[in-house]
């Protein structure tokens, strides 16, 4: 055959487009499920053949699926890629593009070739993609490549398809083609063969890659048409426009998987999509290079796209000015603690924290404090109770207030606090609800103040209900015993926190869920470590230490007696601890459940701080902690059978009578002792005291 009207195949590159989608779902595979991971994840594309257009291959959400995609239309054909993201922007801008371009192009290829056969003639089309994601600013930098050898010379001549085959091809393929969209599952083949007389085959029916020496060993190459759909028009019956490039990587292929095929002519079909339904074919003699038996061989590779500017450099793309802010805002909030997933607490459940929904009674300093630290952990639903308004000595102390709000005689606290929150983070679905809680010795006795404690009762009744975390901030202590109470009688865990002047208390109640049954009645038991255990459902709870009911705290008091009065740091470390507690026992395999130790001092020694723990560390009972001294105290203390707040004395009586065992303790604290027996058994005998004593050693932390 006569080479010298043979011209050298050019091929037009292949161009990107990613969908924004693509991103939004990629940020959350990068933050849960890939984190530090640098290995690569495989993705997926749709190489877009269209009419005189440069072949297009475009990303979206769906890329991401393990599944395969479907090409929904005839020009639409499946590509398969990876995706390697870097976790820094150095190493995205050192690493060496062209090793990287030659590492990646053999592990492609060494990967496809290791396959029995082809499943799909698709799985030819090979792509990469490397990117950087600035997940705090939604910014994506990312450069394609189509890897082909840079070496291999492909030549071609004219074949006149009318001359060799007549119509023949065409009757073939659109029989073919009809018939493939009658069994059609999404996957058009985008390289086919065609033999004359015998029509349409599959690549897989001539083409084993575990003996390439066997490939097309016994076939004529002159009754071998090679076929693939391109872009350009070529209803001219010529090659000498360029070809996509998706045929040089099935050239390439070809002279990989091929020996046989190697340094011949071979004759080729080009399917031109020119309309809805309507085709053009053009033909070419190409010469295959010589037979390439190993990748490694192979030092130059091309394929790195370029940019919008035409110089070979990397993408930029950026989300937030086509993001609502509050999402953008909502995403950033999360993002802090998305990343301790990466390496400090793999195991730790955000949405579990996300979704506890909490009930904050008191919005005073350290209400305010308690809610900046559930929303800085995520926390969603915030409920604030508190009967007070906005006064000017506030907003220096209690976080969530500004001067302004202490005009004209003050805001009311709570709508003002969950109005705030919602400010600082508009996706929070924070309420307020202004509400005086009954107290008892604070009495009750004209109609008018029953039906008003009625429908307290009522309305604290339903938010306790609503809420999984009840926590108790108020500023008084009798305050907190209708809400202990309700807490217990609903199977809600309650946490404390009280203040002193340099010193503070955190407390988890027992938890005893509506299902909960007892266990006997051992409460506590002592482990192998010398720690003694008491269950969740034991443990004691803020009025479980008391001998006496709790009374109006505020008569004939002082001013300085009235006021919290507590150095100022203090309500901070209280909040926090208290919000640490919670999430650690969201965390806890025993949820708000999970028991809580002590060491007797007959322990051993050699034990010390192996108290069992969570992911987050161990999950006292309580926690009482003094900034004179800087000293912290852990301490564990069982529930009192007789406790004017959770005895199933006071449970069973307010089940039975309801608000009317409300009004008669809020008329008189002395009927919840008259309730629970403490009227004749408050002082024990010495004998009594010998046998009930409870052995246990607080354990100090930086104590002086």
């Amino acid at each position: 055959m006569d080479r010298t009207k043979e011209k050298v195949l050019k091929f037009l590159p292949i161009s990107s487009f990613i969908h924004n989608d693509f991103w939004h779902k990629y940020v959350d595979i990068k933050m849960d499920i890939d984190r530090l991971d640098e290995n690569g994840r495989q993705i997926q594309g749709l190489l877009q053949l269209s009419q005189n257009s440069l072949p297009l291959l475009q990303i979206d959400c769906s890329s991401l699926n393990s599944t395969t995609l479907k090409a929904h239309r005839g020009n639409y054909f499946v590509s398969k890629g990876i995706l390697l993201n870097y976790n820094t922007i150095e190493s995205f801008k050192q690493r060496d593009k062209k090793i990287l371009l030659k590492d990646q192009s053999q592990r492609i290829y060494k990967e496809l070739i290791n396959q029995q056969c082809l499943a799909n003639s698709t799985d030819i089309l090979k792509f990469f993609v490397i990117s950087f994601s600035d997940l705090k600013r939604y910014k994506f930098y990312y450069w394609f490549a189509f890897p082909a050898p840079a070496n291999l010379i492909y030549s071609h001549r004219h074949l006149s398809l009318q001359a060799s085959i007549g119509d023949d091809f065409k009757l073939y393929f659109l029989e073919w083609l009809e018939s493939t969209q009658q069994n059609y599952q999404g996957l058009s083949e985008i390289f086919f063969i065609y033999k004359p007389n015998v029509g349409i085959q599959l690549l897989q029916n001539y083409i084993r890659h575990a003996e390439p020496s066997s490939n097309f060993r016994d076939e004529n190459l002159e009754n071998i048409y090679f076929c693939f759909y391109d872009t350009i028009d070529c209803a001219n019956d010529d090659l000498s426009t360029p070809l996509g490039w998706h045929v040089r990587q099935f050239l390439f292929y070809l002279t990989l998987i091929c020996p046989n095929i190697a340094e011949k002519t071979t004759r080729w079909i080009r399917v031109c999509n020119a309309g809805p339904g309507e085709f053009s074919f053009s033909g070419a003699s190409i010469t295959l290079p010589k037979h390439l038996s190993n990748l490694t061989d192979i030092e130059d590779w091309v394929g790195w796209e370029t940019n919008d500017t035409g110089r070979y450099a990397p993408r930029l793309v950026s989300l937030v000015e086509n993001m609502d802010p509050k999402c953008v805002a909502e995403n950033a909030i999360n993002l802090n603690l998305r990343l301790m997933k990466w390496r400090l607490v793999p195991t730790i459940d955000l949405k579990a924290v996300n979704t506890t929904r909490c009930l904050l009674l008191g919005a005073g300093t350290l209400g305010c404090n308690v809610a900046r630290s559930l929303m800085a952990w995520g926390v969603n639903t915030v409920t604030f109770v508190d009967c007070g308004r906005v006064s000017f000595s506030n907003p220096v102390r209690q976080t969530l207030y500004r001067y302004e709000d202490a005009l004209n005689g003050g805001k009311p606290k709570a709508s003002t606090a969950a109005e705030r929150l919602k400010e600082i983070n508009p996706a929070m679905a924070a309420f307020g609800e202004n509400i005086l809680i009954p107290m008892p010795g604070h009495p009750v006795d004209s109609t008018r103040g029953i039906d008003e404690i009625k429908a307290v009762m009522e309305k604290m009744t339903k938010l306790i209900e609503q809420h999984d975390v009840i926590f108790l901030l108020t500023d008084s202590r009798e305050s907190r015993w209708l809400p202990s109470m309700l807490a217990a009688f609903h199977g809600k865990l309650a946490i404390n926190a009280a203040l002193g002047f340099d010193s503070y208390m955190i407390m988890r109640h027992g938890y005893r869920p509506p299902q909960y049954e007892s266990q006997g009645n051992t409460m506590h038991q002592e482990t192998s470590n010398g720690f003694i255990r008491i269950d969740g459902a034991n443990l004691g709870c803020y009025f479980c230490n008391d001998v006496v009911a709790p009374g109006n705290s505020l008569k004939e008091r002082t001013l300085d007696q009235q006021c919290t009065v507590t150095r100022p740091a203090v309500s901070s470390i209280a909040a926090s601890l208290a919000v640490e507690l919670m999430v650690s026992l969201v965390q806890h395999p025993q949820g708000f459940g999970a028991p809580a130790y002590y060491r007797t001092p007959r322990s051993d020694p050699s034990s010390i701080g192996q108290e069992p723990e969570g992911i987050l560390g161990i999950l006292p009972h309580s926690i009482r902690g003094n900034i004179s001294t800087q000293s912290t105290m852990i301490t564990a203390t069982e529930r009192f059978t007789k406790c004017v707040a959770c005895s199933s004395f006071v449970i069973d009586r307010f089940s039975k009578e309801k608000e009317a065992f409300i009004i008669e303790v809020l008329n008189s604290a002395k009927t919840l002792e008259l309730t629970v027996g403490l009227d004749y058994s408050i002082i024990p005998s010495k004998n009594e005291d010998q046998q009930d004593d409870i052995e246990f050693e607080c354990v100090w932390f930086d104590s002086e």
